[in-house]
């Protein structure tokens, strides 16, 4: 299991490894796209690519986005392949904007009006929630409830009690996503296993912590 891997370096008393998800419905979108242009001069190539992003530009003032900004132009040589040769097409400009979405009823509305203004290249659409560092508190409180919890169920079946707190380390959430080989697949593994709000709707972003927590013991009284 990947938890072998996982070890505080100067083990004492009681290591244990706490985590926890958290689900949270997005509350605005960030898109980034491109528009660029293939001609067979540069100068030519920059002047399309200019005239379509100043079009998304007045777009995107129209449309009253505030949070919007644009890369400097930049080109490159664009080639078609194919299984007999690769063919030099021309030479290929391009500008990228990012931009936040508040209104997620407005996606739509706002990709449609993209393409429609030039832009014709679609590189992301990431859901995202405001509330990401105080969900991520919490998530990360979470997962050190889930630590002391596990660590007290071992002392109590060794026969010890549970000491104080004399380690902590975070550990990449990352680690609480499924993987498998093949058709196989693990669940997540985290520790709170409460049915978390939004966990049945498929829109809804999740936000986990991870944390390897050390606790000294104590022998019994007798």
């Amino acid at each position: 299991m990947w938890e072998n891997n996982l070890s505080i370096r100067n083990p004492c008393g009681v290591s244990v490894f706490g985590s926890a998800l958290v689900k949270a419905l997005p509350d605005c979108v960030s898109i980034t796209v491109g528009v660029s242009r293939v001609e067979q001069k540069p100068a030519d190539a920059f002047a399309k690519a200019k005239r379509g992003a100043q079009a998304v530009a007045i777009f995107l003032r129209r449309s009253e986005i505030a949070d919007f900004g644009a890369s400097r132009v930049s080109l490159s040589q664009d080639f078609r392949h194919s299984a007999e040769e690769t063919r030099f097409v021309g030479y290929k400009a391009k500008m990228s904007y990012g931009l936040l979405l508040r209104d997620l009823d407005r996606l739509e509305e706002i990709l449609a009006g993209l393409v429609d203004a030039g832009a014709n290249e679609l590189t992301s659409v990431e859901f995202q929630t405001s509330r990401l560092k105080e969900l991520r508190a919490q998530a990360r409180r979470m997962a050190v409830e889930g630590a002391r919890d596990k660590a007290i169920i071992y002392c109590e079946t060794a026969g010890v009690l549970l000491g104080n707190v004399l380690h902590i380390e975070d550990v990449n959430p990352n680690v609480l996503q499924g993987r498998g080989e093949g058709h196989m697949r693990w669940e997540p593994l985290v520790d709170n296993d409460t049915m978390c709000k939004h966990s049945l709707d498929a829109g809804a972003i999740d936000i986990g912590a991870a944390v390897l927590v050390g606790f000294g013991l104590k022998a019994k009284e007798a």
